[in-house]
């Protein structure tokens, strides 16, 4: 075999070689691209996972936030109202979809939530303060502004609304008023008679009877004061459940009519009662529907004047009771109608001299008529008649 055979066998294996070798690379590389493909699917469909479980946690809260009885708003870092939950809504009359992208100066155009909000950004620490919203119904909303971040929010507001809280606690501070007031006055009377009579030797038995005869009259009115309060916190803890049985009430306004007799006849005034059936029967707690009864006809005899007529009349349809307490005495203002079931609260004509009342006594008759599920009608002529029409259902 001469050179150039070897040399042309030589070219010819190295040919066959170099085409060996690529079709095991070009195989070698389809299969890598094959793998980087699969790969690639693989992490495509991770994301996919990763961002309907993100959209899915996302639904999720936003369903949890919903059901929060608090109101709750996210901000955005340019302050503009990234989402807020129902009660939120709820709370200011808002249309979510509406507001969702303002600025909150332009929702709630309320300077302390502002200072709030940019205290508690410029410190970035959580801040708290009672704010009043004014509008139609002012409210009184307790206001956390806690600096956030997440997604591309920067504030969350938690808001609770303490407008009732606020409206109970003026209540109570104002009734401890009103009873140390109504409790002060008997009591500097009692003082002064008892002091003048330890003071001077009486020898007017007339006239220190007279002294003896106006302490006991103060001490029955703290005596009404005190019980009349009792009977108020023993209606009130009965949370709206009546105890009761179905009973005739015609001899129980009967019955509460004769024990007033001497009253009556004491301020001169006439009591009649008129009913349509001998028995009406409704279910009631006895006593308390007595007191009721007792409470109003007091009303008429404290507040009415002397020499009045108080009718009283019961009838019943198919559907309720109807109790009426007519009497034309002084009567009440239009504009004090709306007040007289609150407590303490004083009328143009309630202070004529010798009343005893405790100034609860309608308050106590609104609380036993709500008890009952029922409600109260007011209607009066000053200076001619007076009516207090109650509707029990049955």
């Amino acid at each position: 075999m001469d050179i150039y055979q070897i040399l042309t066998f030589i070219f010819s294996f190295v040919i066959i070689f170099l085409i060996i070798l690529a079709i095991a690379l070009n195989k070698t590389s389809r299969s890598r691209i094959k793998s980087l493909e699969d790969n690639i699917n693989i992490l495509n469909i991770s994301f996919k996972e990763l961002e309907n479980k993100e959209k899915n946690a996302l639904k999720l809260l936003e369903i949890i936030i919903d059901k929060i009885p608090y109101g709750i708003i996210l901000l955005d870092r340019q302050s503009k109202i990234f989402k807020l939950n129902e009660s939120t809504a709820s709370m200011f009359y808002l249309d979510r979809n509406k507001v969702t992208g303002s600025k909150t100066i332009f929702v709630f155009n309320n300077k302390n939530l502002e200072d709030l909000i940019s205290d508690a950004l410029a410190n970035n620490l959580a801040r708290r303060k009672e704010i009043i919203f004014y509008g139609e119904e002012d409210k009184n909303i307790e206001v956390e502004a806690v600096p956030v971040d997440f997604y591309n929010c920067s504030m969350l507001l938690l808001l609770r609304n303490i407008t009732q809280e606020t409206e109970f606690s003026r209540l109570r501070s104002q009734f401890v008023a009103n009873v140390s007031h109504e409790m002060r006055t008997p009591l500097t009377s009692i003082k002064g008679y008892l002091e003048t009579i330890t003071e001077n030797v009486f020898e007017d038995r007339a006239l220190l009877k007279k002294y003896l005869s106006k302490t006991l009259e103060e001490v029955e009115r703290l005596y009404i004061l005190i019980e009349d309060l009792l009977n108020l916190s023993s209606i009130e803890h009965k949370r709206n459940v009546l105890i009761g049985q179905r009973i005739n009430v015609i001899p129980v306004i009967s019955d509460t009519i004769s024990s007033l007799d001497f009253l009556a006849e004491k301020n001169d005034i006439n009591i009649s009662f008129i009913h349509s059936h001998a028995i009406i029967e409704m279910f009631t707690d006895e006593e308390l529907f007595r007191q009721l009864v007792r409470n109003m006809i007091e009303n008429s005899i404290f507040h009415g004047g002397k020499g009045i007529e108080l009718k009283i009349s019961i009838e019943k349809n198919d559907s309720n009771i109807i109790l009426t307490f007519k009497d034309n005495g002084a009567g009440i203002e239009k504009k004090d109608i709306p007040y007289v079931f609150q407590r303490f609260y004083r009328g143009k004509n309630n202070y004529a001299p010798g009343k005893t009342g405790s100034g609860l006594g309608l308050s106590i008759v609104k609380h036993i008529t709500e008890l009952h599920r029922g409600t109260v009608e007011i209607s009066s002529i000053p200076g001619k008649e007076t009516i207090f029409k109650f509707i029990f259902p049955l």
